[in-house]
């Protein structure tokens, strides 16, 4: 069962605590407590050759330049400190949505052919996927997110279309923007992704389709990509395409 609801966008609110006003409303606001915003329907950025302003980070610039090097590959990038050792491992989800240890960073022992890595929570969130053939939901955060394209091709929602997103590639997606890459290449698609200026993941929160339900703009946002999917994919809605990307 082919089905993933983390990565290539995992994000949310920023990590920065609210506080509500009033006599009575003193205390922070958690992440789901927090308005919800409207998210635009796709970025107006496209893929690129060169490393968007938006996205350039040092720490970030670092791992690519050790990466296009050789000098580094997904099993033996090293997490920074803020990861503790005993998350330094690599990770999948079973189908309701558990996280799992994967042995050897194999991602054909993943029930969603999908693996990740956590590299760092501070000061900004970095992370590393590797995946073959698989769908994923659309979704949408507060933070601003980038990828790095490490291995393989995709498809990408950029500009109200999917384009396609190949190895070296940049990619920058603003917050609050509905972002979509099924993985339809035999060839996989591996991303290192980073939150820009944004530390601390536990502060983030994510939207699906179910989280804005009866907000009507949000909803007739969800329905464009699906819209899109179908005309430019023949995917129909998240979760319908099991034959498709069975293992």
């Amino acid at each position: 069962m082919m089905k993933l609801k983390m990565m290539f966008g995992i994000a949310a609110l920023t990590s920065t605590a609210v506080f509500a006003q009033g006599p009575q409303c003193d205390h922070a606001q958690l992440p789901y407590q927090q308005m919800t915003p409207v998210p635009y329907d796709s970025t107006p950025y496209s893929p690129q050759d060169t490393m968007p302003e938006q996205c350039s980070n040092p720490e970030v610039e670092a791992y690519i330049a050790a990466w296009e090097a050789g000098e580094i590959d997904f099993t033996t990038i090293q997490a920074n400190d803020s990861i503790a050792k005993d998350q330094q491992f690599c990770k999948s989800l079973d189908d309701d949505g558990n996280v799992l240890e994967i042995q050897d960073c194999d991602k054909s022992k993943s029930p969603v052919g999908y693996i990740w890595k956590e590299l760092s929570d501070s000061p900004v969130v970095i992370g590393i996927t590797d995946g073959g053939k698989s769908d994923h939901a659309p979704h949408f955060h507060g933070q601003p997110e980038c990828y790095y394209v490490v291995n393989g091709e995709g498809q990408t929602l950029a500009d109200n279309q999917f384009k396609k997103l190949g190895t070296g590639q940049y990619f920058y997606i603003p917050g609050a923007t509905i972002h979509n890459t099924p993985i339809m290449s035999d060839k996989g698609l591996g991303v290192m992704y980073w939150y820009p200026n944004n530390a601390n993941f536990n502060g983030f929160k994510y939207y699906w389709r179910k989280d804005v339900k009866n907000l009507r703009v949000a909803e007739e946002a969800f329905d464009r990509v699906d819209e899109i999917r179908k005309r430019d994919l023949d995917l129909g809605p998240y979760g319908t395409n099991e034959a498709i990307f069975k293992k």
